[in-house]
């Protein structure tokens, strides 16, 4: 059988068939016959540069054209572009088991030897690295290979035309030209690109400029500079934060870019690119300076520091240090990678960073409590807590693993594998769930069979099911539900009449919503018709009322089949705590279950807050009113907050302040921003400084 596919780009159309990639032009004439596993690129792009583009074949990467004759063999590990008409190969090395890096022409020339671990192409350079000891050391050469700058630096990076940001292992930069002349010492802790031949600075907490020759143009001694595209700087002092209670009692001040409140008696205070962790009363808990900080999870949080990731405790000592690039953080363990060349290498470790995990993976995610999906070379396997790989990388993917049991994918088919990798379910094309440790459901669409493991047949069927761990549920046309336990036998039987019913609907309060001879009603559990086929539409049951539409128009029915509420209301909620919302010509009120009107049918919002009172709004002005509908504060907000402690932030005109719930300015409107910290009970107040010119 063909199945053809196709993918636009451009002035060529790459299209699939039987698994195959080919090429096709814009008139969709075939250039390149479908023959290939991939075109374009190993990064999964595509581009055409200059009549050429990449092809795979047997897992390995050439070149191609587009009248179909291949410029180089399948050669290649991995093939990107690079700049221009270069691009970047990776392919095993002649002399080692490494896999190297280096740079060919389109015409399949080689540029730059593969001598190296990686490259990339800025502007007739190539900032190469590779692992010397147990390091990645970065150097600059030019495209005949000349060294210009030697591979001992931590990084290097453009950051504009002809320069480029050196950082030394001791985590300072300098900058450098393209000729490898050094033009600042290495003082820099950071440095922006540079925009109309000026750059931004950092160093610690404050920022400066320097121009392209390396001069400082502005000292490093502000809280903020921007670089305007027309060349102007712009300064800005720290804003000014003042911590208050709801009565406008002043605690403490503090100058900063940000306050957040990270956990009880914990904030992260931001200046700059930095992060300082301190106490409640801005006292600084870690003796490092961070450049991001994550929400404290079982009393730690993932920081990074010169762009590498570590973990810290509550007071600020670090329990893994920062040399990963990334970190994910777990109760009892944490996943981990750090780059290897162009590509990242994960690890697990336990609670307090000891490396669980012998090998390193492409990919690594928790699967369940137990065991880890995991990725190498591209194929999927498992290990388990303690880093043992259980099921061998050497399947397309897996699915699902219980009770020791895995499904998995091997050569497009789906099988099961137990923990010692022997085949329980042989593959095949159907799809596997695992129930039991000798039970499995096998899915050939339309058929599904509830089967063993030893491959006899307990039960099938053409109609829909849903799988619960202990039983399955069989949904019959005629609107019957059968409960199927795991040996086959109809556990229970949910008999609907089938008498003219159109449609059944899910159960709520022991009664379905059916839909019969085009009139809703309901029945019960045993196919019982309680409330008669009458109405235009029903809602669910919610504390013993339903909403019916009568006439065009939507009300309340109680489960006696009486009309509780008249149906007057275009559209209805279901009740929740006793109130429902209703609305009339786009507005929206609130009534109770006798029907009566709490909040008229008036505003443009009624919502639910988690204090239990009602946020309203008004021509877009927001107010509050109580769970009976009494108005606590007007609606003339733009902004209004409900803290639950018996205050809100509201806003107005672009200024922030404070009332309680009597309506009584407590916190004067005149902040720019204010947030409540409910960990440790007061209001942060900001006034923003504002930027203003650079003068010398």
């Amino acid at each position: 059988m063909l199945i053809t596919f196709f993918s636009a780009f451009g002035n060529y159309i790459v299209f699939t068939e039987n698994g195959k990639a080919g090429l096709k032009d814009s008139q969709g004439k075939i250039v390149i016959p479908a023959q290939y596993d991939a075109l374009g690129w190993s990064d999964g792009k595509f581009s055409v540069i200059e009549n050429v583009t990449g092809y795979k074949l047997n897992g390995r990467w050439g070149l191609i054209n587009t009248h179909n004759h291949r410029v180089t063999k399948n050669d290649y590990d991995d093939l990107v572009p690079g700049d221009g008409a270069l691009l970047i190969a990776r392919k095993n090395s002649p002399h080692s088991l490494r896999i190297v890096t280096g740079c060919v022409s389109l015409s399949g020339k080689e540029v730059i030897p593969f001598e190296y671990d990686g490259m990339k192409l800025y502007s007739l350079r190539a900032i190469v690295f590779s692992k010397i000891g147990n390091q990645y050391k970065y150097g600059l050469i030019d495209f005949d290979n000349h060294t210009i700058l030697p591979q001992q630096y931590q990084n290097i990076y453009p950051i504009g035309n002809l320069r480029f940001a050196v950082e030394n292992f001791e985590n300072k930069i300098a900058l450098f030209s393209e000729s490898g002349k050094q033009i600042t010492d290495f003082v820099i802790d950071k440095i922006s690109p540079f925009t109309k031949n000026y750059a931004v600075i950092y160093q610690g907490e404050q920022q400066g400029v320097v121009n392209r020759e390396g001069q400082i143009i502005v000292a490093p001694k502000y809280q903020s500079i921007a670089i305007l595209e027309d060349g102007k700087i712009k300064i800005r002092e720290p804003h000014s934060w003042e911590f208050l209670d709801g009565k406008n009692k002043l605690i403490q001040k503090h100058l900063a870019d940000s306050i957040v409140p990270l956990d009880k008696d914990l904030l992260k205070v931001t200046k700059g690119d930095l992060i300082e962790l301190t106490d409640q009363q801005l006292k600084p808990i870690a003796s490092t300076l961070f450049s991001t900080i994550s929400p404290f999870t079982h009393n730690k949080a993932v920081v990074t520091v010169n762009r590498k990731a570590g973990v810290i405790n509550r007071k600020g000592k670090f329990i893994i240090q920062p040399q990963y690039d990334s970190l994910i953080l777990y109760d009892k363990y944490m996943l981990a990678s750090q780059r290897q060349g162009q590509k990242h290498q994960w690890i697990l470790l336990d609670s307090i960073g000891t490396r669980i995990t012998s090998k390193t993976y492409e990919y690594l995610w928790p699967f369940n409590d137990q065991y880890f999906s995991v990725r190498n070379k591209s194929f999927a396997g498992a290990i388990n807590i303690k880093g043992q790989e259980v099921i061998a990388c050497v399947y397309d993917s897996i699915f699902q693993i219980s009770y020791d049991l895995a499904v998995v994918k091997f050569h497009r088919q789906y099988g099961i594998v137990n923990t010692q990798e022997e085949w329980v379910v042989a593959p095949r094309n159907s799809k596997l769930t695992i129930l039991t440790p000798d039970k499995y459901i096998e899915t050939a669409s339309p058929r599904k069979s509830l089967k063993q493991t030893n491959g006899s047949v307990i039960y099938f069927t053409d109609n829909p099911i849903s799988i619960s761990p202990d039983h399955i549920l069989e949904y019959l046309p005629s609107g019957t539900i059968w409960k199927i336990d795991l040996n086959g036998r109809i556990a229970d039987r949910q008999v609907y009449p089938n008498d003219g019913i159109e449609k059944i609907f899910e159960e709520s309060e022991g009664l379905r919503g059916i839909l019969k001879n085009g009139k809703y009603g309901f029945i019960d559990a045993q196919g019982r018709l309680r409330i008669a086929n009458r109405y235009e539409g029903v809602g669910l049951f919610s504390e013993d009322l339903a909403p019916a539409k009568i006439r065009g128009k939507w009300g309340f029915i109680n489960r006696q089949d009486q009309i509780a509420i008249q149906p007057v209301y275009e559209e209805v909620s279901l009740f929740k705590n006793g109130v429902a919302f209703v609305r009339l010509q786009q507005n929206w009120g609130l009534i109770d279950k006798t029907g009566k009107i709490l909040l008229p049918v008036r505003y443009q919002q009624i919502k639910l807050l988690p204090s239990k009172n009602f946020l309203i709004q008004i021509n877009d002005q927001q107010g509050l009113a109580d769970a009976s509908g009494k108005i606590l504060i007007l609606p003339k907000y733009q902004r209004l907050e409900d803290v639950g402690n018996g205050f809100a932030i509201v806003q107005r005109d672009g200024k922030y302040g404070v009332i309680n719930l009597q309506g009584i300015s407590t916190i004067p409107l005149m902040y720019d921003y204010i947030q409540f910290d409910p960990l440790n009970q007061f209001f942060i107040a900001q006034k923003k400084s504002l930027w203003v010119d650079f003068r010398n």
